[in-house]
């Protein structure tokens, strides 16, 4: 199989479980709703739409390997990996809300593509290796702006400490002087740093799920990140990093200069 092969299957695959996705939200009296921890929801929607994933990739590419948030997960042959999230911002999900995205990442050793779908406002961002950031299809280049940096999407999960959650505000607005918004999804929030909306996101303990799609994408708007992709996909947490070159920068070293141990892995590319 080819990039252009995985590149037109991810296509196909982020179009499908987004109307699949939107329909269960829309249905909402089928909605089934389980807690993992608190504040932090699944819903038979999540594992639909990961088993969806999951059985095309059995059809097509049987020898690529798979890690999906709701346990789909298999090894594979190929050095290709699928990373999905099924339903990003699962919480606003439920509450019937449109902050909330299908995110999918395909990494494998020379090529790396992603499409991330919002599908309440019909938004489909895509983009491979070496190829331009596409908005529905269509070439998008991220607008240039000239005025100083404003704006800070942070991400802080729900497990962490009111006095860290604190912390993270206070860093944002003394430290870097950039106003702080939160939307409840780690990828509409980098969506909105990907197409000029925002500067910068800062995440603090997210996963591998949540931002690996949108960290291929940020590379193709020219924006830098801190994942490290030499990284295997784990369960473990991530600090996350994205936004304009030099204010990420600003901002390492700025959380350096408060917490040297906050782990930065991937800082310097």
């Amino acid at each position: 199989m080819t990039q252009t092969d995985r590149m037109q299957a991810l296509t196909e695959i982020i179009k499908e479980t987004a109307q699949l996705a939107l329909a269960r939200q829309q249905a909402a009296s089928g909605l089934s709703v389980d807690m993992k921890g608190r504040l932090d929801f699944v819903t038979n929607a999540d594992r639909e739409v990961e088993a969806l994933v999951a059985a095309r990739l059995a059809e097509s590419f049987p020898q690529d390997g798979l890690f999906g948030e709701e346990g789909q997960r298999r090894p594979g042959t190929s050095g290709v990996v699928w990373v999905v999230d099924p339903i990003d911002g699962t919480h606003n999900f439920v509450l019937g809300g449109r902050d909330w995205a299908v995110s999918i990442a395909v990494l494998g050793p020379d090529f790396r593509a992603a499409a991330i779908a919002v599908p309440s406002v019909g938004l489909l961002l895509a983009a491979e290796t070496g190829g331009p950031l596409l908005l529905n299809g269509a070439p998008f280049v991220r607008p240039l702006h000239t005025a100083e940096p404003t704006l800070c999407h942070t991400g802080v999960s729900t497990w962490m400490p009111v006095d860290l959650d604190h912390a993270v505000t206070d860093f944002v607005r003394r430290d870097l002087k950039l106003a702080d918004k939160r939307s409840g999804s780690a990828v509409i929030s980098l969506a909105a740093v990907i197409m000029g909306e925002s500067d910068l996101y800062l995440g603090f303990g997210e996963h591998i799920w949540d931002v690996a799609a949108c960290a291929v994408l940020a590379e193709a708007a020219g924006l830098r990140h801190t994942l490290d992709w030499t990284a295997e996909p784990s369960e473990g947490h991530v600090t996350f990093f994205c936004g304009l070159p030099g204010l990420v920068e600003r901002a390492i070293e700025a959380i350096w200069e408060v917490d040297t141990t906050v782990p930065m892995r991937g800082a310097g590319r």
